[in-house]
């Protein structure tokens, strides 16, 4: 609405609230019909009842981030269906989705059967038919044809009307199948009967999807001064006016003047709402960080100052400042509701830890409201000195064991321990002296005591080539809870404590990723993935430490895409040489990560592949996605790869050691 519009429509308010106090008090005097009246009080009924209609429907309101909370990132098995379809072994079928949950589950049984316990696959499926392998009878029942479901107790069957328990006969199936699923293979005291039942849930849980996004200046757009995004009434007259019509309406017809009066007065706030606009702003916003480059976990403390510089009162005034995802705020705020006058400023200060990564501070979101607050307008609002980035670099402190590198089969020297004698400083064996070994190498203890000339042999090492991969694709976005911390920041921490640990060990080390690079608008080409060669040295291990921190595929939020990954695979083989190993780091959530380690195994580059434990166990599907990653786990080592299993509760230092411990070591 323009200003000559909203004034006109103020003026003549106001002349109708006057108007009509007059002719309440009696000072003047309309001469109207009853036919008149009444069809001047159905107009206004008319009206009202037209303003309620266009009311109906979505109303749009703006919507603030939330700063405080991490990134939000999918828990493995949000649903039964997913965690299903991550199985190979399961194949699609017609029927109804209870018919093709219960048909999956049995092919699942199947898969596990025949690997943690060793049964051909028909000798698996004759246990499933005849119920023997399981001791619950409700889970035997659930995944025969042939046997009959235990009877209900009166308390089960109305806790599945009223949603509690163990819920309807076929979520109970699923919750006692899916936990004896997830038994095979483990040595339990605990009876099949008693064991803890997961939930079943029906579809996705609302959260974070259901949140107002985040909000984000595209690339492109300027960050100097404010840019106005939208303006929208707020509703906080939301209903006055039709009131109001309602009162004069009903008012008119029944010849009451209070009424009347009443309504009018509506009127008049109505019109009041509609009197003002929202403010135009003239502000500046400086922010400064007490350190630019802290080390993961330290805490950095955000101090920003918004300063009125135009000459007029901004009456309502709230900032939400543009935190990074990586950066949590822990202490303070940083949020602010104020109102400023001309030249004046206020400064909001609060303090978050940050994690790894190349953290650029979104312009801070402003909304404003006139004096009414009837209508908001929406900016962001940019540093005066351009943006704001903490970069904060991986932790590069060796672990205590050493690493778990596969030899290759290619001959080279240096320092990899391997299973031949030679040169080194391990002792392997004692043979005969030859005439070509140096005299260091003489067993003079023997010789003084026997007068044998013999020779000692010691564990030849050799210098590795080997290429830390990091799982960057969208599905290694995962953890135990949606707020906790997912896997691709761990196996991005835990890679640079293997590469500090390798470089130490005297071994080449390189990076690489694999994922998207990038947001949906800037798409790239898949050689733009991190690539750093192996190599040694101080300013290799800068670069490696760099890449690691600030490179975009390794961001801490999740990607919106994925891309094609066998794509940038292959330009990855191309520049493997035939004697780099390869550490791959990922969860092991989905059927591509264990695609890629067996494809690079094939190829002749001995893959160790060191994978955080993402699963949790509350939920049939989530208990279901750990048995999946189980199954590809068992595959992997099957096929003569490595696997260290980090759990999430746990420092990559102690399963390391406890993989050492376990007879993994370096072969």
């Amino acid at each position: 609405m323009s200003a000559s519009s909203r004034t006109a429509f103020l003026v003549l308010g106001t002349l109708a609230f006057v108007g009509a106090i007059a002719v309440s008090s009696g000072l003047l005097t309309i001469g109207l019909t009853e036919t008149a009246v009444v069809l001047v009080a159905l107009l206004v009924l008319g009206i009202a009842f037209r303003s309620v209609s266009r009311r109906r429907g979505v109303r749009t309101r703006l919507g603030t981030p939330d700063p405080e909370r991490t990134v939000h990132v999918a828990v493995p098995g949000e649903t039964v269906s997913d965690a299903l379809s991550t199985f190979r072994q399961v194949s699609s079928r017609h029927g109804t989705v209870n018919r093709r949950i219960a048909d999956s589950l049995r092919d699942v049984a199947v898969a596990v059967l025949t690997r943690f316990e060793g049964d051909p696959p028909e000798a698996a499926k004759q246990q499933l038919e005849d119920g023997t392998w399981t001791d619950d009878q409700i889970a035997a029942a659930f995944l025969s044809p042939d046997l009959e479901r235990p009877v209900r107790s009166i308390r089960d069957r109305v806790g599945g009307l009223l949603g509690y328990g163990n819920g309807s006969r076929f979520q109970s199936g699923v919750s006692h199948a899916v936990a004896e699923i997830a038994a095979i293979g483990y040595e339990s005291d605990t009876p099949a009967g008693d064991r803890t039942l997961p939930t079943y849930r029906f579809g996705r849980q609302f959260g974070r999807e259901d949140e107002p996004p985040r909000r984000t200046r595209a690339d492109d757009d300027p960050i100097d001064g404010i840019e106005p995004a939208r303006q929208i009434a707020t509703g906080y007259w939301t209903g006055i006016g039709v009131v109001a019509l309602a009162a004069v309406g009903i008012g008119a017809l029944a010849e009451s003047p209070a009424v009347v009066l009443a309504g009018v007065v509506g009127v008049g706030y109505a019109g009041f709402a509609r009197a003002f606009d929202s403010p135009t702003l003239e502000l500046s916003l400086e922010r400064s960080v007490s350190e630019t480059d802290p080390e993961p976990g330290d805490e950095v403390d955000v101090t920003v100052t918004i300063t009125n510089e135009r000459g007029s009162f901004v009456p309502d005034l709230r900032i939400v400042d543009g935190v990074p995802p990586g950066m949590v705020v822990t202490t303070g705020s940083s949020r602010l509701g104020t109102a400023l006058r001309p030249g004046e400023s206020a400064t909001l200060e609060y303090t978050t830890v940050v994690q790894r990564g190349n953290h650029a501070f979104d312009p801070a979101l402003v909304l404003a409201r006139d004096l009414s607050q009837s209508t908001e307008r929406e900016f962001f609002l940019g540093a005066d000195h351009g943006e704001t980035t903490v970069v904060c670099e991986p932790d590069l402190r060796p672990i205590a064991t050493s690493v778990p590198i596969r030899a290759t089969a290619t001959s080279f020297s240096g320092r990899l321990l391997t299973a031949d004698g030679g040169s080194g400083t391990t002792f392997h064996s004692v043979r005969e002296y030859r005439s070509s070994d140096p005299l260091s190498r003489i067993d003079w203890n023997r010789r003084a005591k026997t007068g044998e000339l013999t020779t000692l042999e010691f564990h030849e090492e050799r210098s590795a080539r080997v290429v830390v991969l990091v799982d960057a694709r969208k599905s290694a976005y995962v953890a135990p809870t949606a707020d906790g911390t997912h896997a691709v920041d761990r196996s991005i921490a835990a890679a640079g404590r293997i590469g500090a640990t390798l470089l130490e060990d005297g071994h080449s080390i390189g990076l690489a990723g694999i994922g998207p690079v990038g947001s949906e608008s800037e798409r790239r080409r898949s050689d733009e993935a991190c690539w750093l060669a192996p190599a040694s040295g101080r300013h290799h291990e800068l670069q490696f430490r760099e890449l690691l921190a600030t490179h975009s595929q390794f961001d801490a939020s999740p990607p919106d895409r994925e891309v094609p990954w066998l794509t940038q695979l292959r330009t990855l083989r191309r520049r493997l040489s035939a004697e780099t190993g390869i550490v791959l780091l990922s969860p092991l959530c989905d059927g591509g990560s264990a695609d890629v380690a067996r494809r690079l195994e094939a190829r002749g580059h001995p893959v160790t592949v060191v994978s955080p434990d993402p699963t949790a166990d509350e939920t049939a599907g989530q208990r279901l996605a750990g048995v999946a990653r189980r199954v590809r786990r068992f595959d992997l080592e099957r096929a003569g790869i490595r696997v260290v299993d980090w759990p999430d509760d746990e420092p990559i230092d102690e399963t390391v050691a406890r993989y050492a411990r376990s007879g993994g070591g370096i072969r």
